[in-house]
């Protein structure tokens, strides 16, 4: 039973400002040392129908000595940056042939929860997050969307820490909906959030044309929350009513609800998160648990994709609803495994980060708060954008960095061998809080 399980000290690398990192060439950040009763028929939106994709292949490497621009891409209004015939300029595609159009971009290092598999709870570390003044101004975003944008990238997600508290949120999504108004074919824009502050920015959302809203929520009882995310009972009812309050606007909104199982703590509940998906056109994922710096992860925690799909399955059998359908995925690049249950209106994913890895294709770059570009999500390294910002450099210098981190990308998890590999990187990992997920 959860109830009974010891609440471990985190043992928390530090993770200082300033510390650990040293400037190796222009642009790049090595990091050798620590751095710093059911709802579900509540609401009955529409179904979203999934539709199927090529699978992935994996182009012949190609080396790269200098950056091609034989086209660019226009953005009315806005000067073009230098892309490649096919849509996509160099700089994103790696040395796997994998094309990087997905931008993830963390907007803060700062949350408002302290969610176990993600942060040090308060007095158990020395983690310090990042001034005012080493976050990217939403001036500075500004023109790194535009950058991105010009060379291909198709698809923006903000994600944190917890994006809403920045104060800048609103200001942040209309600059992107008015730069995304501008494009003939609008970009995929989407948010990673906890909830709790949500609902009072979804008018701004709808209007910057951000329809993908993932809601990160790890049990549906209260009082588990408390232990979960170290808030009281009262926060879990306002993700509640923000998960309704997405839900009743799927004329727009596209809802995923992402779940970190946990042996021993939330594993009970996956045939509860099931039945939210009978009546309500969302998407249920269950994630592995992962390792990273400080989240005391251990592989007895986690919970792997195998038994997640055992356990769907028993509830469906319990339910006398029959077998699990597996349905094909959105995308080539999806990271999700999809099912459905026959009947229901929303559908299941499983992601398998640690026992069935989808790095082959990866089509992701990240981007930190304090403005590193990370080429994945288990990397060691960064190439501090903010410095090439502040510095003045021409967009074509911001460009040429871009392509070195892309260019030193790994084929899987970093470098790394697997789960145990990963866990012994200690302080060369950064927090999910920090690193934007």
């Amino acid at each position: 039973m959860w109830a009974r399980l010891a609440l471990e000290k985190v043992a928390h690398s530090s993770l200082r400002r300033g510390s650990g990192a040293a400037v190796t060439r222009r642009g790049k950040v090595s990091v050798s040392a620590p751095r710093t009763g059911s709802v579900a028929s509540q609401v009955a939106p529409a179904a979203r129908p999934a539709t199927a994709g090529p699978p992935y292949t994996v182009e012949v490497p190609r080396p790269r000595t200098s950056i091609e621009s034989p086209e660019a891409i226009a953005i009315p209004g806005l000067s073009p940056a230098p892309a490649a015939a096919a849509g996509v300029h160099s700089a994103l595609v790696d040395r796997f042939g994998r094309k990087h159009q997905y931008l993830r971009v963390s907007l803060t290092d700062r949350c408002n929860l302290r969610c176990q598999y993600c942060m040090p709870e308060e007095g158990e570390e020395d983690f310090i997050p990042s001034t005012k003044s080493e976050v990217l101004t939403s001036g500075e975003l500004k023109r790194l969307f535009h950058l991105f944008i010009s060379l291909g990238v198709r698809k923006i997600r903000f994600t944190g820490g917890e994006p809403t508290i920045r104060k800048d949120f609103g200001q942040i999504i209309t600059d992107v909906g008015e730069l995304n108004a501008r494009l003939v074919e609008p970009l995929s824009l989407g948010i990673t959030t906890n909830g709790v502050r949500l609902q009072k920015f979804l008018p701004v959302l709808r209007d910057a044309g951000l329809r993908n809203i993932n809601l990160s929520l790890d049990t549906l009882v209260p009082a588990k929350f408390q232990f979960l995310a170290r808030r009281s009972a009262a926060w879990h009812g306002r993700v509640m009513d923000t998960l309704r309050a997405v839900g009743a606007q799927d004329d727009f909104f596209r809802l995923k609800v992402n779940v970190v199982l946990m042996n021993g703590v939330n594993e009970d509940e996956i045939g509860g998160f099931i039945d939210l998906t009978e009546q309500w056109g969302l998407e249920v994922r269950f994630l592995e648990f992962m390792p990273f710096d400080g989240n005391a992860w251990n592989k007895g925690k986690m919970v792997p994709e195998k038994d997640i799909i055992a356990s769907m399955q028993r509830h469906l059998d319990k339910r006398g609803l029959g077998d699990l359908q597996k349905i094909p995925p959105d995308s080539p690049s999806d990271v999700a495994r999809l099912w459905q249950v026959p009947g229901f209106r929303g559908r299941l994913g499983t992601i398998s980060s640690m026992t069935n890895q989808f790095c082959g294709g990866c089509n992701r770059i990240r981007i930190t708060s304090s403005g590193e570009l990370r080429n994945c999500l288990f990397g060691e390294e960064g190439w501090s954008l903010r410095d090439d910002l502040r510095t003045g450099v021409t967009d074509e210098v911001l460009t040429e960095t871009i392509a070195t981190a892309v260019t030193a990308k790994f084929a899987k998890l970093g470098g790394k061998k697997d789960m145990h590999d990963l866990n012994a990187r200690g302080g060369l990992s950064l927090p999910m809080v920090a690193l934007g997920g």
